[in-house]
Formats: structure tokens, C-alpha cells, sequence
């Protein structure tokens, strides 16, 4: 069995928790729903759909945490092939063989759940495509690994995180545009005076620039605040 205290599951609901956000934080940024969030961070398979969906739930999630998406897939794999008790890539074992006699019919309905288990990996990679898209089109996502300065331009207010923070910026009307956790250097940019207002869960963690100048961060860091017009 893997340590309940250092398996995937519990390294991302650390983290989770020392970005200080709840369950339902993470579910309204990645689209996951409450209960398949609680069921990756326990390992508990039995509350989780098929391995090809869980899978690209898992990579959603790290990524929604700012974390290596591949690594942690690749952990939850190995976690889970030890809380099932199953034998680890590169470990001896050994099978006894024996004759087995088939009940007429087997073989053709082996061959029918072997294209239904095809068809339900294709399908979760599908969903892992669309899960990893951005959310909304005034986001510009920054490459996490190697991160790119952000084009300031006169006429546009900038908001850029310098760490990892959830953001939600509504329009004039109070329509949400964005509402989802930034990654490091990750911005959004729109015209001055548009009436736009944010909130953040870190204020310290994102800056406020009037065309090419910064003008410093929102608040505090730690601060959370709520509906603030964006006006330099």
C-alpha cells in the first residue's frame, strides 16, 4: 500500500490546501466535479469512472495547481497499481498456467469488451483535450516552463500573477469573463476605463499595469479581495 502520506492524492490536496483553496475552488476552475476531486486526493478508485477519464482528470488538476502534469499522472499510476495490490513494473512474479475450459460464447464477448475498454481510453483522451483548452479567450496562458514577458501596450490595463492565485474579472454588465486559478506570469489584458472589476484570493500575487507601467500589486500579499474596479 502507498504511505497515505506521501501518495499523489495527498500531495495534491496539500498543495491545494497551501494555496488556501477549497474543493470548490478547484472545481470551478477545472470543471471537475467535487466528488472525483475528493476521490483522486484519497486514491479511492471506486468513486472514479474509468482509468482513461481519471487519468486526464488527474492531469487537469495538477495542472490547476500549477504542477508537473506528466509527473503527477505517472505517480497516480504507480500509487494506484499499489493500493491495488499489484505487481510493479520490473518486479518478478510468477504465474502458474492451467487448463482452463472456456464457457461457449466467451471468446466473443471478450472481443466486444475489449472495444468497449478502446473506446472508453479514446474517449478520456478526448476529454483530457478538451479540459486542458483555456477557459476563456481574454486569458493569455504563459508556457509554465519557460515564461514569456507579457506585451504591455498604451490604452490596455494588464493583470499579471507572480505567483500562482485564483482570478475572477467580471465586465461592466457584472458578466464573468475569467474565474479560475492563474499560473505564475500568466495575464489578461483589456481596455482602460472598461468598467471591469476583479477578484482575487492573493492580493499580493497580482499586478496592476496601466499600459507599460507598473503600477505594483492589488494589495497585501494574502490579502483576498472582492468585486475591485480596475482603474489606475
Amino acid at each position: 500500500m502507498p504511505d497515505p502520506h506521501t501518495h499523489i492524492g495527498h500531495r495534491l490536496r496539500a498543495r491545494r490546501e497551501s494555496l488556501d483553496l477549497s474543493v470548490s475552488d478547484m472545481a470551478m476552475s477545472t470543471n471537475l466535479r467535487e466528488d472525483y476531486i475528493i476521490a483522486i486526493e484519497r486514491l479511492d478508485q471506486t468513486a472514479l469512472p474509468a482509468i482513461g477519464y481519471v487519468l486526464g482528470f488527474v492531469r487537469t488538476y495538477a495542472k490547476g495547481l500549477n504542477l508537473d502534469p506528466t509527473e503527477a499522472v505517472a505517480d497516480y499510476k504507480r500509487d494506484v497499481a499499489l493500493a491495488d495490490g499489484l505487481p510493479l513494473r520490473g518486479s518478478p512474479h510468477f504465474v502458474f498456467q492451467r487448463r482452463i475450459r472456456l464457457p461457449l460464447g466467451f471468446a466473443p464477448a471478450l472481443s466486444v469488451l475489449a472495444a468497449v475498454a478502446m473506446l472508453g481510453t479514446w474517449y478520456g483522451l478526448q476529454t483530457e483535450a478538451v479540459a486542458d483548452q483555456p477557459i476563456s479567450q481574454t486569458v493569455l496562458p504563459l508556457d509554465i516552463d519557460t515564461p514569456v514577458a507579457p506585451v504591455m501596450t498604451d490604452g490596455l490595463i494588464t493583470l499579471r500573477t507572480t505567483a500562482p492565485s485564483w482570478v475572477q474579472i467580471s465586465d461592466a454588465n457584472g458578466t464573468t469573463l475569467v474565474s479560475r486559478i492563474f499560473v505564475t506570469d500568466e495575464m489578461w489584458q483589456g481596455p482602460v476605463g472598461g468598467g471591469y472589476t476583479v477578484s482575487v484570493r492573493d492580493a499580493g500575487a497580482v499586478e496592476l499595469y496601466d499600459g507599460t507601467r507598473n503600477i505594483g500589486p492589488l494589495g497585501a500579499k494574502g490579502e483576498p479581495l472582492t468585486d475591485v474596479l480596475l482603474s489606475p
